[in-house]
Formats: C-alpha cells, structure tokens, sequence
C-alpha cells in the first residue's frame, strides 16, 4: 500500500505542524512508501486531492488527511469530484488534530496522532461508509459532508464563534449556551419545508436545523446519538420557536444530546430530503460557514471507501 498524505499544518491552532513530525519520523522508522502536500493556503486541500483523484495510479493507493473537520470535508470533496466513476474513488484515512475532531469521535479514530497511524497501517481492507450528498438547486452546485449540516442557529454560532479573535477552540457548553444567547436575541426563526418521500412538513417559525450523519457536533455536542456511518441514512432534527422558556429548554436538551427525542422537536430518519426557506440564513457543512443564503438543498445519502478500521 501507498500514502499520499494532505497536511494542514495550522489546523489545531497550529499543532499539526508538531503532530505532522512524529508523524514522519514513524513512517521513516517503518520504511513506509509516502508522499505529501503540505496546504499553505484555503483550496489547497480540494486542489490536491483533485490532483491525486485524476491521475493513474500503478499500485493501491490511499489518502491520508492529518488536520481537522474542515480539511478532511475539502479533500473529500476533491476526491469525488475529479473520480470519472464511483469504483475510481481513492480511500480516505485520517489522523485527526483539529479543535473539535467530530469525525474522530463518531467513527473512533485515537486522538494520539500516532495511534491514529497505527490503526490506518495496521487495516488490511477499505470499509464503505455513509456520507451526506447535497444538492444546491439554486447555485447548482453539488457537495458532500461527512458529520453534519445545519441551517440557522447552530450556523449562526459557528459564524459567530469564528469571528472571534485569537485560537480556535471547542466550545465548553456554557461558552454554547453564552453564544446561543446572542444569536437567539439577533436570530429571527423563519419558514421551513420538509419534503420526503411524498409528505410535506411546513415549520413557520423554524431556528434549529441540523442534517447529522454521525452522533457529534461542536466536538462535545450529541444531536444524533443513535447515526453511524453504518447505515444508510440521516437524522434530521427541526425545532421550532416559542415562548423564551421553551427555547431555553430546547437549548439545555441540545447541549445534553436529548433535542431529537423532545416533544419539543422534529425528528426525520430517512435518506432523502428536500430542504427549502423562504429568507436568507446562515448555512454550516462540517463546521465550516457556507454563507448567508436562500436554501433549497436537496439531501440524499452516498458511500465512500474509508481505509481504517475503527477503534472498538
């Protein structure tokens, strides 16, 4: 087996750079064929793994990402945009240093960089996993996520948080709950359409909107306890406004990992849905902002070769 290995050295505020060192110093130890691209740069990363995902390969080949979310999304999408067809797409394995490490957590990979390697060297066969496709039907763009995809609130926060001066950190739940405050006194809800399978569900005053394909968010939060990317589905959680109390007590469930279960929410378990708002609002994918825009996202289920066995 062959590595070719994308490094984002400033992803964990910048301890990728030091992760990235012991690293190599292993692979050189062991004698391991490799190559690696290091990103200087936004786009580097989906660039990159265009590049590997279009030229010929002589021998087994896998890609490995050390960095965080965002990087592992970027070269995700790279390497099934540039393969000409499904069984062309290069596997994935990763070595997780970000801030919040959702991915890591829901699949079980070891926060240890080398233990992470460890487990990737030590698979003998690729295992398909669940991953979310969306559909822009406005921008007619398609993308693909691993962990989740929200409209409103919980976008609205990763908005906010990455506004703010300095490191990039994982949110405590009071540090969640302090920004939550802020974006509920600025956030107005708005009109929500659920499409699947032939049913419509209309929500006037929706503000929470979270497509989960694994259990964790914001690297401590559970909106989808029961997802894995064993099966062939997403959870979507919608909540509503109402008075202050609810909404406070909506939040509390959030934080705690319980909203999809509460009276005081919607959830959807299926794999195809059609997302529509009639005003602009906040879009996240993997934790990283896509904009301030009118949604009309049509949601479906893939799979993609992951080459690492997970950490039981």
């Amino acid at each position: 087996m062959h590595y070719s290995i994308i490094i984002n050295p400033q992803a964990g505020n910048g301890t990728a750079q030091d992760a990235w060192g012991r690293i190599k110093g292993q692979l050189d130890q062991e004698n391991i064929q490799y190559r690696y691209q290091l990103i200087k740069e936004a786009g580097d990363a989906e660039y990159f793994a265009s590049r590997l995902g279009q030229e010929k390969h002589d021998e087994p080949l896998t890609v490995i990402v050390v960095g965080g979310d965002g990087t592992l999304h970027d070269v995700l999408n790279g390497l099934i945009k540039s393969a000409a067809h499904h069984q062309d797409r290069l596997p994935l394995a990763y070595i997780p240093v970000g801030v919040n490490n959702d991915f890591a957590k829901g699949y079980g990979i070891p926060l240890d960089p080398i233990k992470a390697l460890q487990q990737i060297l030590s698979t003998k066969q690729a295992h398909q996993i669940n991953i979310g496709h969306y559909h822009d039907a406005i921008k007619e763009q398609d993308h693909y996520f691993l962990n989740s995809l929200g409209i409103g609130f919980d976008a609205a926060i990763t908005s906010q948080a990455n506004r703010k001066k300095g490191q990039r950190r994982s949110l405590s739940r009071f540090a969640y709950l302090r920004h939550a405050i802020s974006v509920l006194y600025n956030q107005q809800p708005f009109t929500l359409m659920v499409q699947q399978q032939g049913s419509r569900d209309f929500f006037k005053k929706a503000y929470i909107v979270i497509i989960a394909n694994q259990p964790y968010m914001g690297g401590r939060f559970k909106i989808a306890p029961d997802a894995s990317f064993d099966e062939s589905t997403l959870d979507l959680v919608v909540a509503e406004r109402k008075n202050w109390l609810i909404t406070f007590w909506q939040i509390w469930r959030l934080v705690h990992g319980k909203l999809a279960d509460s009276r005081f929410a919607k959830h959807f378990h299926g794999k195809d849905f059609h997302c529509t708002t009639t005003s602009l609002e906040f879009g996240q994918v993997d934790g990283e902002e896509i904009g301030n825009q009118f949604m009309d996202l049509l949601i479906s289920t893939d799979s993609y070769p992951f080459y690492q066995d997970p950490q039981k």
